[in-house]
């Protein structure tokens, strides 16, 4: 009775019983049943011994079936393999035969013959698949197709004598044998020349285009040079003469037949391996080309001459004539001035490995561009030295950058300029309304003295706003970059410089945090200035708050005073207004208007809290890379 050797891998000892009475009831096989409950066993076991199939249970208790099939199909590629599930599992177990198992069978349904046909059609499967690798010493498996029982009996006599390591099966006929091959799965078929009906060489496809990895050896009774041709040209492997025939030829033959297909199997594998592989490749490629050739700016790569090897097509299109353009450097298109210029950037990006600069660049079809370009050493495969570079055209960024920084230095010289010529007559006014004052005082009226006064407040009011359109003219060129500042002195700082300082309590934290000093300057006098000049009453309190938070700082003022309507929360941040008339409140109507530039100006934002009714809360974002905060204590001090 012809055996089957099969390996099982479960946890479960109630399992693998069931396993081994079911298989042991099957008549026409005798099958030999190894197990094992740990992976390490389970690699024991297949380095010791050959298998005909593996079990797996996909549920163990340290990995999971998937991760055994995946080093199962690495080392062992050619062992057929089940997987045993429970009920509820058959879903995991699908996507295991996708990884390369050939079966499964759900343990609920297991009886002797079903998980027989199982295991015959997985062990099936793979034959057809694959040849199976034979090594030293491992069973093989010979059909011997021929009807005649002598020449039968011959051959299995003379590979009993080599080796016990083969197995036998006989047919008389191309159909008995082709249904042998599907249950006895043959390492190599011996094959007659001469069958009932048919000849070995014609017979010969027929198995082949079921069974295209079988290796199998064609036999005759007498050499015939033109059925040996023919037979290989048909897929034999060999051609053998009977009268020739001994043990050690056999068995050479054998083994050279079924290595042979191994041979092939492998390369073909490896074949359509790099087939895939060499789509993938054409794929990427053809992406490559496709986003390259996509990029707006204009990219080349140049060799050690400074010859341009490639170029996407924005920077061919620059060129009237494209097939001089690859293989060229190209610079006597370009004005000698400039060539040198781009020319001693190459020899900069070959030297330190990188360059980069802001070109004016004349192209050869006319247009003038300002381009900001970067240039990239690299090598290739083999060591060859390359550099890439990466043109940006900026021209119509630097136009107007450079149109906004003479703009801003007109606006600047004419804010300037305004102010001062302005100040001028308004400084006059005020001496000579002083001048008549002194020289009159007696002989005013009281009422003309008033009116001298209100001249004089008017003339300070004028001079103010002058002062602060000149300071919000100003106000990019003055600010700075972040720095440590010690918070809570600059509140107390500013807060001094007021008026009526004395009579307002101000609690700012002890902190150092990272920011503009001059812009945190220029905010908080404004923001400290408006909640003492707005208040409704000779005193109060005003609450400066400032935390950390997700890229900068939070940052709230507080103040007692009457508040502002919610109507007004936009408007407060226009330039010249104020809620108050100017002779109740002196003021130019800057100050909230600075402070939403200055904090814009670094991409912060400011608001007014309009949910706040106890008087008047600005909350502010102002964003810092480095948002440090050492907190020590929070200082009350009236100052």
């Amino acid at each position: 009775m012809d055996k089957r050797h099969v390996l099982i891998i479960d946890d479960s000892p109630d399992d693998i019983e069931l396993i081994e009475r079911s298989l042991g009831k099957v008549a026409d096989l005798c099958y030999q049943i190894d197990s094992a409950t740990q992976p390490d066993e389970l690699w024991q076991c297949l380095k010791k011994s050959h298998y005909d199939c593996l079990l797996i249970d996909y549920h163990l208790p340290s990995t999971s079936g998937l991760e055994i099939l995946k080093r199962v199909r690495r080392e062992f590629a050619s062992l057929p393999v089940v997987v045993l599930t429970g009920q509820a599992n058959e879903l995991q177990a699908a996507n295991l035969i996708k990884a390369g198992a050939q079966d499964y069978i759900n343990k609920t349904r297991i009886n002797g013959q079903r998980l027989h046909e199982v295991i015959s059609e997985a062990i099936a499967r793979v034959q057809k698949e694959s040849p199976r690798n034979l090594l030293p010493g491992t069973q093989c498996n010979v059909l011997i197709i021929d009807d005649n029982p002598d020449d039968i009996e011959f051959c299995v006599r003379s590979l009993k004598r080599k080796s016990k390591r083969y197995r036998y099966q006989s047919a008389s006929s191309g159909e008995e044998g082709l249904s042998l091959i599907e249950t006895f799965l043959p390492d190599c078929v011996i094959l007659d020349h001469s069958l009932p009906g048919t000849s070995g060489v014609d017979f010969l496809p027929q198995i082949l285009n079921v069974h295209p990895h079988l290796p199998i050896i064609i036999m005759t009774g007498q050499g015939n040079e033109l059925i040996a041709v023919e037979a290989m040209k048909r897929g034999a492997e060999n051609y053998l003469i009977k009268s020739e025939l001994d043990g050690d030829t056999l068995d050479q033959n054998i083994t050279a037949a079924v290595r042979k297909k191994q041979l092939e199997h492998e390369l073909s594998k490896k074949e359509r391996v790099l087939t895939k592989k060499q789509q993938e490749l054409n794929d990427a490629y053809a992406f490559q080309d496709l986003v390259f050739d996509s990029l707006p700016d204009y990219v080349f790569v140049k060799d050690h001459e400074f010859r341009i090897v490639r170029a996407n097509r924005p920077f061919l299109d620059l060129y009237p004539d494209k097939s001089k353009v690859i293989g060229y450097t190209t610079v006597e298109d370009y004005p000698k001035d400039e060539a040198d210029a781009f020319l001693a950037k190459d020899r900069e990006a070959f030297d330190v490995g990188f360059s980069e600069t802001l070109e004016t660049i004349t192209f050869p079809n006319g247009e003038v561009r300002i381009l900001s370009t970067q240039k990239k050493r690299f090598e290739n495969a083999i060591g060859e030295v390359f550099i890439l570079g990466v043109a940006n055209d900026v021209t119509e960024r630097e136009t107007t950058l450079r149109a906004l920084q003479k703009s801003n230095y007109d606006l600047e010289q004419f804010a300037y300029v305004a102010s001062h010529d302005l100040k001028s007559p308004l400084n006059g006014i005020r001496k000579l309304v002083s001048w008549i004052e002194e020289d009159h005082h007696d002989e005013l009226s009281k009422e003309a003295l008033q009116h001298f006064t209100m001249v004089k407040s008017r003339v300070d009011r004028m001079n103010q706003l002058l002062t602060d359109l000149l300071e919000y003219a100003r106000v990019n060129t003055k600010l700075s970059d972040s720095e440590s500042v010690n918070f809570h002195e600059i509140c107390h700082y500013l807060h001094g410089l007021n008026e009526f300082s004395d009579d307002f309590v101000l609690k700012v934290p002890e902190v150092e945090v990272q920011l503009p000093r001059v812009a945190l300057q220029l905010v908080m006098m404004n923001l400290i200035g408006n909640a003492i000049k707005h208040h409704d009453k000779p005193t109060g309190q005003i609450e400066i708050d400032i935390l950390p938070c997700p890229g900068g700082y939070s940052l709230t003022v507080t103040d007692d005073g009457p508040g502002i309507e919610a109507k007004y929360a936009d408007k407060v941040f226009e330039m010249f207004q104020t809620l108050q008339p100017r002779d109740e409140v002196e003021g130019s109507g800057m100050g909230l208007a600075m402070v939403k530039k200055v904090v814009e100006y670094y991409s912060g934002r400011v608001a007014l809290d309009t949910n706040y009714v106890a008087g008047c809360k600005v909350a502010l974002f102002w964003p810092s890379k480095d948002n440090t905060f050492n907190l020590s204590k929070q200082a009350e001090v009236t100052v």
